[in-house]
């Protein structure tokens, strides 16, 4: 018997518009009646929640930061936090930052950005949905690095998206993925905007899950999840039932124990209004 339902935000439970379709929110909503716990497992920042998440009725918690992050909704109490000490990160945010990308830190259920990072945001391939999120939940700071130190605070996730050349390719892609192989106390994995997101290692959206479901008294037999990108992909390994969205990367869908509909065609309300739980 499911007890739980997770999910990813972008690319899974939202369409391309940042928007729940009324026919996944309603079957959702009805799992949540039954006394099943619905809970958004994203990477976001807890700032940067969408407000279709606020509207979705029987949302009690929140999984933020890829795991590094769990918040009661309502109250936006964080009940659990498991972060990159400090210490280790400044050395490796400050060699990110020497590329032509945009490294932006969580922390504390907020985001920050650099001041002039946020001229790389027009060569981006973003939406418009995407770069208005960003825009709107990150603190712009002149250094993250100085402002990080002064601060004190360890860091919940690295979010690093990409510019791109005119052949259409990632700047620095590789580059970074160089940088980060020389801090293995940290887990890299591609995110939903063809970005890389980092936490701490051993930090996952099925370490944020295992937890919650501790608290909960909820076994991962007892779990179902749905995703669609690399930071999805541990929790979808780990549930009793992991659903693949049909606009999954490969090794997502590869993992999955069953593939649904895109993002766009209700493929969480499909799945759900159909299956047995």
């Amino acid at each position: 018997m499911i007890r739980l339902i997770a999910f990813d935000m972008d690319g899974t439970v939202l369409n391309d518009e940042k928007k729940i379709l009324k026919e996944t929110k309603e079957a959702l909503e009805q799992a949540a009646r039954a006394g099943i716990e619905i809970v958004p497992a994203t990477g976001r920042p807890f700032c940067g929640i969408s407000d279709e998440i606020y509207q979705l009725e029987g949302v009690q918690y929140v999984l933020t930061t890829n795991g590094a992050g769990i918040y009661e909704r309502d109250s936006k109490t964080c009940l659990y936090e498991d972060a990159i000490p400090l210490s280790a990160y400044l050395p490796m945010l400050a060699e990110v930052e020497a590329y032509d990308v945009m490294a932006d830190t969580f922390l504390k259920g907020g985001a920050l950005m650099t001041k002039r990072k946020r001229d790389l945001l027009p060569r981006m391939r973003l939406t418009k949905e995407i770069r208005d999120y960003i825009l709107s939940s990150r603190q712009v700071v002149e250094s993250q690095v100085d402002y990080l130190r002064e601060r004190g605070e360890d860091v919940e996730k690295l979010t690093i998206n990409f510019a791109y050349d005119e052949d259409g390719h990632r700047i620095d892609y590789d580059a970074v993925w160089e940088v980060l192989k020389k801090y293995p106390d940290v887990n890299a994995v591609s995110g939903g905007m063809k970005n890389i997101e980092v936490t701490k290692k051993g930090v996952s959206k099925a370490s944020g899950l295992l937890y919650l479901g501790k608290k909960l008294g909820i076994a991962p037999e007892e779990m179902m999840v749905f995703g669609d990108s690399g930071n999805d992909l541990d929790m979808i390994k780990m549930a009793g039932i992991g659903v693949a969205m049909a606009n999954a990367e490969p090794e997502v869908l590869k993992a999955a124990d069953f593939v649904t509909r895109s993002n766009n065609e209700n493929g969480v309300g499909g799945f759900l209004a159909s299956a047995d739980y």
